[in-house]
Parts: C-alpha cells; sequence; structure tokens
C-alpha cells in the first residue's frame, strides 16, 4: 500500500498536468493578445491602491498610456509600501491578498521581502508542479524508461520567519513545498523533521540517510543543481559512514543533528543489512561508472535549474547520473515565474503568457534609450532586458536579468538567461558578462586538461590599471610551475570571449588578467557557510562575480598556496 499512494498523487498531479499543458498550448496561440491584456486587467483591478491611484490607473486603458503612466520600478520604490503591509496595511500596491513574502538571498541582515499573491503562488504549483510533471512523464514514455512514479528525494527545506502582519517569509519554492506539507512523507524519502528544519543540522547525511533505504527512489528534485552536485559530492566521500548507519540502524555520533532531532530520526530508521551490503558492494566498485542507476535502479530524471550560471554543476551531474535525462524545471525568480521548459533536457523555456506582463530593451538599443518592446516584436538571437509586472503588485519592474530568443513556441518566445546586468563586471567600461566569464574558464579547462568545479571572477582595482582575477577551483591541483602557462591562456580566452578586454589590455587600460587557485571544496564550504548565515540552501546561487567583502576575504584566504 505503501509504494502504491506516492503512485497515485503523482498520477494525480500529471492529470492535471496534462490539463494544463492543453491550457498552455491555447494560451500561446494567442500569447500576444493574453499577455496584453493580463496588464490591462491588473492596472483595472488595482485602480483604487494607493500606487494605482498615484500613477493613475484609472486613465489606462492602452498599452501606450500604460507606458507613458507607470515609470520603470525598483524593489526600492516599493521598500516603504511594503514595511507598512508587513505591520498590516492593505491596497497599497494591490488589491489581491497577499499570502507569503519571499526572502531573497541578496542579503543576509536586510534581505528583500517580496510580496506573493495567491495568484503567484497558483502560477508555481501549477507550472512548477503540475505542467511540469507531465512533461516529464510524457517526455519518459516516448523516449526513455517509463516512470513509475515511486517516491523522489525532494532537496528543498522550508524556513520561515514570521512577519508582525502573522504571514511567513520565506523563499518561495519553500512555500511550494509548505502546500504540500500533508503529502511530503507520500510522496518523498525526508521526514518532515528534516524538511522543516528548526536548526542547523548536516542536512546532506539526513537526506541521503533516508533516500539511500529506498531502493525504488525515482527522481531527485531540487530548486538549484548545486544542491543535487553537492549532494552526490559527499555522498561519494562518505558513503562508508552512511552504509554502516543503514547497517546497524543508527546515525553517526560525528553528525551534527540536533539531540531532539536525533531522537525522533532514530525512530523512523531500523536495521536494513540487506540494503546496506547492496550499497556497499556498489561503491565499492567506485564512482567512475553512473552511480545513480545501479544504487536506484528505477531512478528516472532529475528536476532542477540547471542552465546558464548552473551548467559546471550540470556538467558533473552527468558524470553520476549517466543516460537519465534531466527536467530543467523553470526560469523564475522571487517576484515571478516567468518561463517553463516544455521539452525534457531542453535548456530553453517557453514565457508563461498569463503569469506576469513582459516589455523587453533590446541590449543593442542606439543611445540610452529604454523604449521596451513586447513579446510579438522581438527577434531570435537578440538579447534583451526583461521588464515584469507581476501579479503581486510590482509594475515595469527591473529584475535586472538578461536574455536570448532562441525561437518561437506558437506566437511566445523560447528564450535563455544569459546574464544578470548587476552581476556585469567593468573595470574601464569593457562590460563583461557573466556568459564571457563562463566560456572563457570552460575554454580554459579544456586547454589545460582539468576537471573545472567552480570558479568566479573579481574585479582587482587595487592596482593600476585594475585587471581580470580568475578564481578557480579544480578536481584535481594544477602545477604550480605552469602558472605563467595558465594566465596566458586565462587572457586570451577572456579576450576572445570580451574582445574589448585584449584592446584594453595591450594599450594599457587594464593589467594582464591573473588566475589562482582556490583549495578544494571552497564552494561548497561557502554555501555551508551562507546556510548557516541564515540563508535558504533554496536560494543559493553559483558566486560568480566576487563584488562584497564577505566574499573576497572568504575566497582569497582559501587560496592554494601550495
Amino acid at each position: 500500500m505503501i509504494k502504491i499512494i506516492p503512485k497515485l498523487v503523482y498520477s494525480l498531479n500529471v492529470k492535471k498536468g496534462y490539463e494544463k499543458i492543453k491550457r498552455f498550448d491555447e494560451l500561446t496561440k494567442n500569447a500576444p493578445e493574453v499577455n496584453k491584456q493580463l496588464m490591462l486587467d491588473l492596472v483595472k483591478r488595482n485602480a483604487s491602491t494607493e500606487y494605482g491611484k498615484k500613477y493613475h490607473f484609472d486613465q489606462i486603458e492602452t498599452l501606450e498610456t500604460y507606458k507613458e503612466n507607470v515609470p520603470f520600478s525598483t524593489y526600492d520604490d516599493y521598500a516603504p509600501y511594503i514595511e507598512r503591509m508587513i505591520e498590516g496595511a492593505e491596497g497599497l500596491i494591490t488589491n489581491d491578498p497577499i499570502v507569503h513574502y519571499a526572502l531573497t538571498s541578496g542579503s543576509v541582515d536586510n534581505p528583500k521581502r517580496i510580496p506573493v499573491s495567491e495568484d503567484t503562488v497558483k502560477n508555481y504549483r501549477e507550472y512548477a508542479t503540475q505542467y511540469s510533471f507531465a512533461i516529464i512523464c510524457r517526455a519518459l514514455e516516448k523516449n526513455w524508461k517509463k516512470w513509475k512514479k515511486g517516491r523522489g528525494l525532494n532537496l528543498m527545506e522550508v524556513k520561515f520567519e514570521t512577519l508582525p502582519n502573522g504571514l511567513f517569509a520565506g523563499s518561495i519554492s519553500g512555500r511550494g513545498v509548505y502546500s504540500i506539507k500533508d503529502l511530503l512523507f507520500l510522496m518523498f524519502t525526508s521526514p518532515k523533521e528534516v524538511v522543516f528544519p528548526k536548526e542547523i543540522m548536516d542536512s546532506k547525511y539526513a537526506h541521503l540517510r533516508f533516500a539511500l533505504t529506498d531502493r525504488s527512489l525515482s527522481f531527485i528534485c531540487s530548486a538549484f543543481m548545486t544542491a543535487v552536485s553537492d549532494l552526490m559530492k559527499y555522498l561519494e566521500i562518505n558513503w562508508e559512514l552512511l552504509v554502516d548507519d543503514i547497517e546497524k540502524g543508527t546515525i553517526n555520533a560525528e553528525i551534527k543533528i540536533p539531540d531532539d532531532v536525533k531522537k525522533q530520526l532514530l525512530q523512523q530508521i531500523k536495521p536494513d543489512p540487506k540494503r546496506a551490503a547492496e550499497l556497499r558492494a556498489e561503491f565499492q566498485k567506485g564512482f567512475s561508472d553512473p552511480i545513480i542507476p545501479r544504487i536506484w535502479p528505477e531512478f528516472r530524471f532529475v528536476h532542477a535549474i540547471g542552465s546558464g550560471g548552473f551548467s559546471v554543476y550540470t556538467d558533473k551531474m552527468r558524470n553520476y547520473l549517466g543516460d537519465i535525462p534531466i527536467y530543467f524545471s523553470i526560469y523564475a525568480a522571487s517576484e515571478s515565474i516567468m518561463a517553463i521548459c516544455n521539452e525534457m533536457e531542453s535548456q530553453e523555456f517557453v514565457l508563461i503568457p498569463d503569469s506576469a506582463f513582459y516589455e523587453f530593451i533590446p541590449m543593442d538599443r542606439e543611445g540610452e534609450s529604454e523604449e521596451t518592446l513586447t513579446m510579438d516584436q522581438l527577434e531570435i538571437g537578440k538579447d534583451y532586458e526583461i521588464i515584469i509586472t507581476n501579479t503581486s503588485g510590482f509594475y515595469r519592474y527591473r529584475i535586472q536579468d538578461v536574455v536570448r530568443v532562441m525561437g518561437w513556441y506558437q506566437k511566445c518566445p523560447k528564450i535563455q538567461f544569459v546574464y544578470r546586468l548587476n552581476q556585469m563586471v567593468s573595470i574601464a567600461g569593457e562590460k563583461t558578462t557573466e556568459e564571457c566569464i563562463s566560456w572563457a574558464v570552460k575554454e580554459f579547462a579544456k586547454e589545460a586538461g582539468c576537471e573545472l568545479v567552480d570558479y568566479s571572477v573579481y574585479a582587482d582595482t587595487m592596482i593600476s590599471p585594475g585587471r581580470y582575477v580568475l578564481l578557480m577551483e579544480t578536481a584535481e591541483r594544477l602545477s604550480k610551475d605552469k602558472h605563467d602557462e595558465y594566465r596566458e591562456i586565462i587572457g586570451e580566452k577572456l579576450s576572445i570571449a570580451n574582445p574589448s578586454i585584449g584592446k584594453k589590455v595591450k594599450s594599457g587600460v587594464l593589467s594582464h588578467s591573473e588566475i589562482t587557485f582556490v583549495q578544494e571544496e571552497t564552494y561548497a564550504l561557502y554555501r555551508d557557510l551562507m546556510i548557516h548565515r541564515g540563508i535558504s540552501g533554496n536560494q543559493l546561487k553559483p558566486v560568480r562575480v566576487i563584488d562584497t567583502l564577505i566574499k573576497e576575504n572568504f575566497f582569497f584566504a582559501l587560496v592554494d598556496k601550495e
């Protein structure tokens, strides 16, 4: 009976997902009109709000008047309203009930609190869960092995704080997990004490301790691929300890789990020497052959954001997965879910016409023009800053993302995230994007013959002229004798990725780029540190730009000096 229940739960979600696919296909046939109507509906129902009165929403009947009346906005424009909303005020930026506040990961001391309406939660639930599972199920049945809908391993943990108005504040993905809290133990292997942690614990051990005992585990779900990759690396290092505990029905005394939580977990554990022997036999063969299909024969997919800046972690996961496919999930932010993968293994996302209203500023615009385009005016291959009006009270909001149009799904653009404007590095006006850095370091790894673990860039302006410093963690230590050669390679690759760097180095405007290697597990240690500082693991993104004193002190303190 235990194995039947998750199958029924997932089958229900898949059934709803197929209905959502049909609805989505209808919406995308008329995507520009649907999207524009969403904006007009939002303006109309929020005309009586304080923000609506300030910008004369009652006079807006066309896209042109919307642009004329309403300015671009950033979080700072809403912060005073949000402070009052948290104290209980209503009707300030939206008339829709706010049910949650999404905490951003930008600052531990003063995080942004993004209002989340019921409509926004509904969009996340229907697209990120129901629609996604239907796409996965359809693709597996057609091109891979059929999904038997067994339990999965969910790495999204829920940590909320309660605000003065009684609402929870936490990650938006955590809100989605919380909404199905009564079904969690049926759908996933991790117990509630791990999913809803009240104190810091060794969560990687805890998730694996229960997932490994389920031979029928069928998938792993995470907000970002970083968490999945970190989990598998932890398994590779600590499998003997885990297997011993599974055999004996214990939790090793060295594992950092609060005593009261450990007591509750031990009540759910019993010795399993048969499963332990099975696992030990596979782990002793090593990890050179994909381990996941060997220890979980019914495992069918990974569901996580793994494109763009996460691609280095996706590459590492392939070594553990073999030919098991990945579903790259959604393109989203705390403010809105904006696009969805409609194919397994695709890293392109279709804009969701009824989730937010979208405007676009071409990145190749002349001068400083900020005239916006709508989705029907976009061109394949071009990059655009995306501006959103969401269903939670943000209007013409600059989320600082740049996307590239890859094609069309009916009348709806297919996009890829390219980089964040506030993560662009520029010392002397050369404007180096995350995409440029990513290409350069990956090309360096190919030429140097090394396996890349992670990387960051630091704009060193303490010397004159300034220079780029690339910090890298590699799987194996590179020869110190070849440092000059490595520095030349990375300088060459950066100049190819962004020719402006090469020109400025030649003219003496920039110094030659430098390369520095950090110690093993540096990036994993940084993520653990951030979790200990209170940032949700659901929100941790790769450190691509070292742009704060905390990051600078941490990473340069762990430079490999040997």
